[in-house]
């Protein structure tokens, strides 16, 4: 369970990390989102999860998205409706990726420190959701969905740490 967390944690760090090169950045998200299916594999080949398996078949979905983007990136980026509704569809994928996780190790811990850390991830993609519609508004709301989302991203490294420190294998 160690390796498996401390794949998604690196998966997760790929997934969010960005150098503006469009190439690189997809290998990057690939190796992310591949990372993160192969932890996710390794913890249902120990329990059965249908929040996992659902949290990996959004990830696989995620990963041909990523895939995709390349060809159609022109053809989403030229409709601005178009836009909003992938870039608002990829972050709920992303949120609900990271909810469905840490609930599967909820259920099977049933550790109330798991459970406070679903509570604060649903809240913090509350928020990440709600200041992401106002931002297209306000510029100040855009800052602060920036921030936000920058600290639910420490926050789910954070998690993955905390749960790679408490297996032993």
């Amino acid at each position: 369970m160690k390796k498996a967390y401390l794949y998604l944690l690196i998966g997760t760090i790929l997934m969010f990390f960005s150098l503006g090169i469009i190439a690189l950045d997809l290998i990057i998200h690939i190796a992310g989102y591949g990372l993160m299916i192969l932890g996710m594999l390794l913890i249902l080949q120990q329990r059965e999860s249908p929040s996992l398996l659902i949290a990996s078949q959004l990830t696989i979905g995620l990963l041909i998205f990523e895939l995709l983007k390349v060809g159609v990136a022109r053809a989403i980026m030229s409709n601005t409706l178009l836009s909003i509704g992938f870039m608002t569809l990829i972050l709920i994928t992303q949120l609900a990726i990271f909810y469905l996780i840490i609930k599967s190790e909820g259920e099977a811990s049933e550790s109330l420190e798991v459970q406070t850390y679903q509570q604060a991830e649903l809240l913090l993609s509350i928020g990440l959701l709600g200041l992401y519609f106002i931002s297209y508004f306000s510029t100040l709301a855009f800052s602060l969905f920036a921030i936000l989302n920058l600290c639910f991203y420490f926050f789910i490294v954070y998690v993955f740490y905390k749960l790679i420190n408490a297996y032993r294998y």
